[in-house]
């Protein structure tokens, strides 16, 4: 079966996304992918686990493995290297190798060294978190450096954004109705307003993911339902009155209580945005989708 190998000359470039992101352009143009994280970070363990929870990924193994393990029997494998050299597995791997590099101005001449040390064996880059005003300008730098792009894949928030169970984690919550929310991705949390009155239209206007409430305001926490909001994440430790309650599990809305109160919570999901591992089958899509026109066929 052919192999691709998903590299970087530097870790957080976005691999692990790519990786997934692919191997969901694979599917949908029919073909069954393995998917498969190699062994060598601190960050193997969890895509490995990632990777193995996906419905499109046709391999069996459940953590990270080296360069020769066997595959399940699929059309294509699809495998993330640590961040490295990759040369010596591309060549014992036999895979053709896709770089990924996250944006930047200038474009590092590290990635057009990158390439020629592949030789025939790269396949080409996916540049990720280019700002939309510069897609353009990134195609024609990395043009003008030598560079074959298969795919930019512009900055979006949701890519960025941790899951509710992530956020549950950081802020050690207690949940109801968290079971089959976890992989939701909160790209637009809100702190609820001040005054009561106004909360119903100010969460409605900003078309918020989660609300962050006190858990002293209940008329907060129902102007936010009423609002629609598809999350509560409930702070300062009280208890959530039982109106509430039934509310938000009439409604299967979901509702975090955290002991923090409101700023201690905000500081500790500020850490989050940006800098959790990939991970959530939403995720997946839309990256597959944000790689735009790419036919799949022509890399594997």
């Amino acid at each position: 079966m052919p192999s691709l190998l998903i590299a970087a000359p530097q870790s957080l470039g976005g691999k692990t996304a790519v990786a997934a992101g692919l191997a969901e352009r694979f599917t949908d143009a029919g073909r069954s992918v393995a998917l498969l994280r190699l062994a060598g970070d601190e960050h193997a363990g969890a895509d490995a686990e990632f990777f193995a929870s996906l419905a499109i990924n046709a391999a069996r193994q459940t953590g990270p493995v080296g360069p020769l393990a066997a595959t399940a029997g699929a059309d294509v494998t699809v495998v993330e290297a640590p961040a490295g050299d990759p040369r010596q597995l591309a060549s014992t791997l036999a895979a053709r190798v896709v770089i990924v590099a996250a944006y930047a101005d200038p474009m590092s001449a590290d990635i057009s060294s990158y390439c020629r040390a592949l030789e025939d064996s790269c396949a080409g880059v996916i540049i990720t978190r280019v700002p939309h005003r510069r897609l353009g300008t990134t195609r024609a730098a990395a043009e003008a450096n030598g560079i074959r792009i298969v795919a930019l894949v512009p900055e979006d928030r949701s890519l960025a954004a941790p899951t509710l169970g992530a956020i549950a984690g950081a802020l050690e919550a207690e949940g109801s109705l968290l079971d089959g929310a976890r992989e939701t991705v909160i790209d637009r949390p809100l702190i609820s307003s001040i005054s009561a009155d106004p909360a119903q239209d100010y969460v409605a206007r900003y078309n918020a993911t989660a609300v962050i409430v006190r858990s002293d305001k209940p008329d907060q926490q129902l102007a936010a339902l009423n609002a629609g909001a598809p999350c509560l994440i409930v702070t300062g430790g009280l208890s959530v009155l039982s109106y509430v309650e039934d509310r938000a599990e009439e409604e299967e809305i979901p509702i975090l209580r955290t002991r923090y109160d409101t700023v201690g919570a905000v500081e500790r999901l500020e850490t989050l945005y940006a800098a959790t591992p990939f991970s959530g089958r939403a995720k997946v899509e839309r990256v597959a989708q944000l790689m735009g026109d790419l036919d799949v066929s022509l890399l594997a």
